[in-house]
Parts: structure tokens; C-alpha cells; sequence
């Protein structure tokens, strides 16, 4: 959208691959860091992150396609953690077993870390792909804005799902999300002029 960001068609492409690789090389050097070994450090510094990607997103492409980026973003991230982290951690037990060795805990700890930001990541990637449906929230004046309180709501909700599935119901999650969620629908709403009409009276 060059009323947003007067790109090119080059530089666009260029810009959105670099999200991409970037989300990605980030995100990996703060897991391996001492950062990532601290948990609720790092799920900040990743909040802090996102929402500075949504922004500037937001500053270069339409609405839509910022929010597209981002859920490619993320994707992108899933992906990586399943093709690096994942897999070679399963890998390294499997070979640790056939060579009847005690595998090494880090690629464990490794592997379970990413699957458990990937799980957290699916329900603010399953809003990103159905986002197109929905142009109050990308076309908001605050589109960023939008877009990273979904995502906490999100990812906030699917707590609950996990913590439902050791056995633990915390109805307060999902009473917190639809309140959240009704919240930022009233925020975000267009105004309307309110009209009532009754027995041919308008008001």
C-alpha cells in the first residue's frame, strides 16, 4: 500500500524475507542465550519483540498485509523449531539409545522448550490466517495495537487448553479471555451514530 510506505516491488519482497529469516535468527540466539534459560525473561523480551515487529509492519505494509507478515513470522519460527530443535533432539535420543548411551539433556531440554513455544504460538497463527475476515481489527487506526492484544488473549487462552490437559480446569482463563476479547471488540468497534426508531418516532 504506497499510501502507507512508498516501496517498490523489490523492496517489499525484500523487507518481508527479512522479517522472516530475521523473526527467525532472533528468536533462536535468545533461546540459546542465558536469556533462554530464564523463561518468564524471555517470554517478555519476546512480547517486546512482537510488538515492536507488529509496528513497524504496520509502518510499511496495508493493514492486512501486516498482519499476514506476522503470522508468517511466527510461522516461520514454528517451522524452525520443528526442523532445528525438534526433530535433532529426537534424532540424538534415538542414536542414544541404539548406541545404549544416556542421551545428552540439553537436546531434550532444547526440543521441549520449542515445543512448548510452538505450542503457544498455534492460536495467534490460527488468528492470523482468518485475520482477512475481520478488517476492523487490521484496519484500525492502532492495527499493531490490535494485533499484539489478540495475541496475548490468544495465547493466554490456549494456557488454559494445556493446563486443562494435566488435569487442571481454571475456568478463570477463559473468563479472562472473553472479557479481554469483548474489551478489545468495543475498543476497536467503528462508531455509528445511534438511531431508535419506535411507533414512527425517530430519535
Amino acid at each position: 500500500d504506497r499510501s502507507v510506505a512508498d516501496l517498490s516491488t523489490p523492496a517489499s519482497i525484500g523487507i518481508g524475507l527479512a522479517f522472516l529469516a530475521g523473526g527467525w535468527i532472533v528468536y533462536d540466539l535468545l533461546c540459546r542465550s542465558p536469556i533462554g534459560r530464564r523463561e518468564p525473561i524471555l517470554a517478555a523480551v519476546m512480547l517486546v519483540l512482537c510488538a515492536f515487529a507488529a509496528y513497524a509492519l504496520t509502518q510499511l505494509y496495508s493493514g492486512r498485509g501486516a498482519y499476514i507478515h506476522f503470522g508468517a513470522m511466527l510461522g516461520t519460527i514454528m517451522v524452525g523449531n520443528v526442523a532445528h530443535a525438534i526433530i535433532p533432539a529426537q534424532r540424538e535420543l534415538v542414536r542414544a539409545k541404539q548406541r545404549n548411551e544416556t542421551p545428552d539433556p540439553v537436546h531434550g531440554r532444547r526440543g521441549r522448550q520449542r515445543s512448548v513455544h510452538n505450542n503457544y504460538f498455534t492460536l495467534p497463527v490460527l488468528f492470523v490466517m482468518i485475520s482477512g475476515h475481520y478488517p476492523m481489527t487490521w484496519g484500525h487506526s492502532h492495527a499493531w495495537l490490535v494485533l499484539v492484544g489478540v495475541v496475548l488473549v490468544a495465547a493466554y487462552v490456549r494456557h488454559f487448553f494445556n493446563l486443562r490437559h494435566r488435569g487442571r480446569t481454571v475456568w478463570a482463563i477463559p473468563v479472562l479471555g472473553l472479557l479481554a476479547t469483548t474489551a478489545i471488540a468495543v475498543a476497536i468497534a467503528p462508531a455509528r451514530p445511534f438511531r431508535f426508531e419506535s411507533q414512527g418516532d425517530r430519535f
